[in-house]
C-alpha cells in the first residue's frame, strides 16, 4: 500500500489545531478552578450564616425557656402551682414575683430588664445568663465586635443626642452592653478559656416592650377630638362619648412624652401623621393626601376605638374603593416604626427618634381576671355592654311610653348573662339563675354555665347576702340606664322581698309596685349622688355605683379596699377568640402592664383624663399627669401590682394630686383600669449570634473568630399565670 507524504502545510495546520484544543482546555479548566475557588467562600460563608441563625434560633429557645422557667419552676421559689378547670396558674409567691427579675438595673435606660452578663446577679426565681467573661464591645481575633450604638439600634434606650436620629445611646449604657454566651457542643455553658468545643456564642439584652405604648393603636388626630355621639349597644340609646374618659389606650395623649429630659414633646400635628398613616381607610384621609401631610378625621376615630368588637390584632380590612383601594395598614415590625418616624421629620430641635423610647409594635393581653387566680374560675371578665341588654326599664314615668317587655333572644341573653326574668305581673325583675323558680342565694360560680353578673359580684366581694349582692347590681343597672325608674329584683322563695337600685333623685317611678307591695322600700337617694345614665365607658366608672354594703359609693382610690376587686372582673372590650388564638383566655392587644418603669407612658395614659361628671372641668393637667404617674411608678416599683385591684392602691398613692373629692381621686381608676394591665410580660430579646471558633493554642477568651451573625429582635408574650408564651413575632434584623 502505498503512503501520501504528508505536506509540511498539513503537518502546520494539524499542529495549530492541536495547539488550539490544548488552549480551550486549559480556559476550561482555568474557569473551573476559578469558579471552584470563588464558590467555595461562598458556599462556606453561606455555611457559617446557616450556623449563626442555628445559633440565633437556640439562643431564643434558650432565652425564652429561662423566662418560663423562671415563672413555672415552683422549686425556684416564685410560684405556688395549682390547677383549676384544667389550667395549671402560677401565683407569686409575692407581689415582687408578678414581674421578670432585673439584672443590672440601670435607671436611666428603664426599659432594660435584663441583659447576658458574667457572674450574674440576677436573683432567684431567675435564672441566670451564662455568660463568660468577654464583653460584646470587645473586639474578637477577626475585628468583630458590637458597639453601644449599634445595640441600641432599636432606640430602646434613651439617646445620647436627643437632637439627631442617631441611637447612639445615654452614656451609661456604654459600660452595660451584653457579655457573651459561648456555645459548645454541649450547648450553652460559661468558659474560662477557649476551647476547640465552642461552635459559637451570642449575646442578648430584654427590653419591657409589653410597658410601652403599641404604636398600632396610640396617637390622637389633629386636632383633638371632642364629643362624638354613637350609637350605643343594642338595644340602648345613642351616647355621647369623649377621649378624655379613656376606656381605652388608643385615647393615651402622646404629647405627654418628653422628648429630651425636662425638654420638648411631640407636635400633636406630627402624632396625626403617624395616625393618617396607620388609619388611612378608618379615619377617611383625603385621597389627594401625601405621606406624611396626612390628616385624619377625629370622629371616625374615635368611633373605630371604641367598638368593643375588635381585639385590634389585625388591621381593619376596609378600603376606600373606588377611589384608589387603599387600606388602614400596621407596624408589623420594630424596623418598620423606626423607618415611618425617621421620614416624619423632626419636632424643633429634638429628633422625633426621641419617641421611640415610648413606643412598641407588640402588645399582647389575655383579657381575664388575675385576682386570686389560683382558684378563679373565672375566665373571661364581664363585658359592661352587656347591661344593654336590659334597656330601659318595662314601665316608664307616668306620661312616658313603656319600653316593651324583653322577649325571644333578648330575653334568652338577659338570662344567660344576668340570671333575670321579667314578670309580667309584679311589673319587676326576678332572680332565677339559669332556671324559672325565684333564688333564695347565689350560687358559686363554675366553669359551666358562664356566671352571671351577679355570681361574679358575689364571687369579686364575697361573704354578704343575697339582698346586698342584688342591689349592688341594681344600682350598677340604674347608673347604666337612661331611665329614672329605680331598679327592683326579687329574689326566693317568695313575691317578697325586693333588692333595690338607686336613681338620681328620690324616685316618683318605683319598678314593681303592683300587688302585692314589695319590701323593703328602697333607701333614699345621698346627697350629691351622681347617677351617670348612659353606657359605662371606662370598668371605674363602676365606681360611681351605690353599694348597699357600705351604704357609699364603691370605693376605687382607697389602698386595700375590697370593691376595688371588681375592677379585675369587668372589661369595657371583650372579643371571644380563644378559638381562633388556642388560649384559654380571650386575646386583645393595647393594655400596658401597669408596672412600666417608663414613668411617661402612665402620664400618657393620665393626661386629659377627666376628673368630674359631667365633664364640666377640663381634663388632668400635663403637670398633674407627670406628678401624678411618678407617684404611682414609685409604688410599683416598691410593690408591683399583682392585679387591676391594685389600682385602687395606686390611686391613694396619687393622693389628691389630681383632685380631693371621691371623684376625683377615682380618676386614676376610671383612666388605668381599661388601659393597663398585669398578667402578661410583653418582652423584646434583642439577640446577636456569632457562627466561629478559636484558632489552635488560643489562650485569650476574647480571640474568638467570628465565621458568620445573625440578629433577631424577638417579641414575646408570656402569661405570667400560665407560664404559656401567648403570641410570638421573629423580626429579622438587617444591618
Amino acid at each position: 500500500m502505498l503512503h501520501r507524504a504528508i505536506s509540511l502545510r498539513e503537518r502546520a495546520a494539524a499542529l495549530v489545531i492541536v495547539l488550539a484544543f490544548v488552549v480551550l482546555f486549559t480556559v476550561l479548566v482555568v474557569a473551573y478552578v476559578s469558579r471552584v475557588t470563588s464558590d467555595r467562600p461562598v458556599a462556606h460563608g453561606s455555611f457559617n450564616q446557616t450556623k449563626a441563625d442555628e445559633l440565633a434560633q437556640s439562643a431564643m429557645d434558650n432565652i425564652i425557656g429561662d423566662l418560663r422557667q423562671e415563672i413555672i419552676s415552683v422549686a425556684r421559689g416564685g410560684s405556688t402551682a395549682t390547677t383549676v378547670n384544667g389550667v395549671t396558674i402560677y401565683t407569686p409567691t409575692s407581689p415582687a414575683d408578678v414581674v421578670p427579675q432585673r439584672s443590672g438595673n440601670l435607671a436611666s435606660a428603664p426599659n432594660l430588664v435584663r441583659r447576658s452578663i458574667r457572674s450574674d446577679p440576677i436573683p432567684t426565681p431567675a435564672m441566670p445568663s451564662r455568660a463568660s467573661a468577654v464583653n460584646s464591645s470587645v473586639p474578637s481575633s477577626n475585628g468583630r465586635y458590637i458597639t453601644s450604638t449599634r445595640w441600641n439600634s432599636h432606640y430602646l434606650v434613651p439617646k445620647g443626642a436627643p437632637a439627631t436620629a442617631d441611637s447612639s445611646p445615654i452614656p451609661a449604657f456604654d459600660s452595660a452592653t451584653p457579655d457573651w454566651v459561648f456555645v459548645t457542643n454541649n450547648g450553652a455553658t460559661i468558659i474560662t478559656s477557649p476551647s476547640n468545643s465552642v461552635i459559637g456564642r451570642y449575646a442578648y439584652a430584654i427590653y419591657d416592650e409589653g410597658a410601652l405604648l403599641d404604636a398600632n393603636l396610640v396617637g390622637l388626630p389633629s386636632p383633638s377630638p371632642g364629643a362624638v355621639t354613637t350609637p350605643s349597644p343594642s338595644p340602648g340609646p345613642s351616647a355621647t362619648y369623649y377621649i378624655s374618659r379613656k376606656g381605652t389606650i388608643a385615647f393615651a395623649d402622646l404629647t405627654a412624652l418628653p422628648l429630651r429630659s425636662g425638654g420638648s414633646t411631640p407636635d400633636p400635628k406630627t402624632i396625626s401623621k403617624i395616625v393618617g398613616w396607620r388609619n388611612y381607610v378608618t379615619t377617611t384621609v383625603s385621597v389627594n393626601g401625601t405621606f406624611p401631610n396626612l390628616s385624619p378625621s377625629p370622629s371616625p376615630f374615635v368611633t373605630y376605638f371604641l367598638d368593643s368588637s375588635r381585639d385590634f390584632l389585625t388591621v381593619n380590612p376596609i378600603t376606600n374603593s373606588p377611589k384608589n383601594n387603599r387600606t388602614d395598614q400596621r407596624f408589623t415590625t420594630r424596623s418598620d416604626l423606626i423607618h415611618i418616624l425617621a421620614n416624619i421629620g423632626d419636632t424643633g430641635a429634638v429628633n422625633i427618634t426621641n419617641l421611640l423610647q415610648y413606643l412598641g409594635t407588640f402588645s399582647r393581653e389575655q383579657n381575664a381576671p388575675t385576682w386570686n387566680s389560683a382558684s378563679n374560675p373565672i375566665v373571661q371578665r364581664f363585658q359592661l355592654g352587656n347591661i344593654s341588654l336590659l334597656g330601659n326599664t318595662p314601665i316608664s314615668p307616668p306620661g312616658s311610653s313603656p319600653s316593651p317587655a324583653p322577649t325571644g333572644t333578648q330575653a334568652t341573653n338577659i338570662k344567660t348573662y344576668f340570671g333575670l326574668q321579667w314578670s309580667t305581673t309584679y311589673k319587676r325583675w326576678q332572680y332565677v339563675g339559669q332556671g324559672t323558680t325565684l333564688l333564695p342565694s347565689i350560687s358559686p360560680p363554675a366553669a359551666s354555665p358562664a356566671p352571671d353578673f351577679f355570681q361574679i359580684l358575689n364571687y369579686a366581694i364575697p361573704g354578704h347576702t343575697i339582698a346586698q349582692v342584688l342591689s349592688l347590681g341594681a344600682c350598677i343597672i340604674d347608673q347604666y340606664d337612661s331611665d329614672q325608674v329605680t331598679t327592683a329584683i326579687e329574689y326566693g322563695p317568695s313575691p317578697q322581698p325586693i333588692a333595690w337600685g338607686m336613681e338620681d333623685r328620690s324616685p316618683s317611678v318605683l319598678m314593681g309596685l303592683a300587688s302585692p307591695s314589695p319590701s323593703p322600700t328602697p333607701s333614699p337617694t345621698p346627697l350629691g349622688y351622681v347617677v351617670l345614665q348612659r353606657p359605662f365607658q371606662n370598668v371605674g366608672e363602676l365606681g360611681y355605683a351605690y353599694n348597699p354594703i357600705t351604704h357609699t359609693t364603691l370605693n376605687f382610690y382607697t389602698s386595700g379596699s375590697s370593691d376595688a376587686a371588681l375592677l379585675d372582673f369587668f372589661t369595657y372590650n371583650l372579643t371571644n377568640n380563644m378559638a381562633t388564638y388556642n388560649l384559654p383566655f380571650p386575646l386583645r392587644a393595647g393594655p400596658v402592664n401597669v408596672n412600666t418603669r417608663n414613668t411617661p407612658i402612665i402620664a400618657a395614659i393620665l393626661q386629659g383624663a377627666l376628673p368630674n361628671e359631667p365633664p364640666t372641668t377640663a381634663g388632668v393637667s400635663s403637670s398633674a399627669a407627670t406628678t401624678a404617674a411618678s407617684l404611682i411608678s414609685a409604688a410599683t416599683n416598691t410593690q408591683p401590682a399583682v392585679s387591676r385591684q391594685d389600682i385602687a392602691r395606686l390611686a391613694n398613692a396619687v393622693g389628691t394630686t389630681i383632685g380631693s373629692t371621691e371623684e376625683q381621686k377615682e380618676t386614676v381608676a376610671r383612666a388605668l383600669t381599661d388601659a393597663t394591665q398585669t398578667r402578661t410580660w410583653g418582652l423584646l430579646i434583642d439577640v446577636i449570634a456569632q457562627s466561629g471558633r478559636y484558632g489552635p493554642n488560643e489562650t485569650n477568651l476574647a480571640n474568638f473568630v467570628v465565621e458568620g451573625e445573625q440578629r433577631y429582635w424577638v417579641h414575646v408574650a408570656i402569661d405570667r399565670f400560665t407560664g404559656r408564651v401567648i403570641d410570638k413575632q421573629i423580626e429579622v434584623v438587617n444591618e
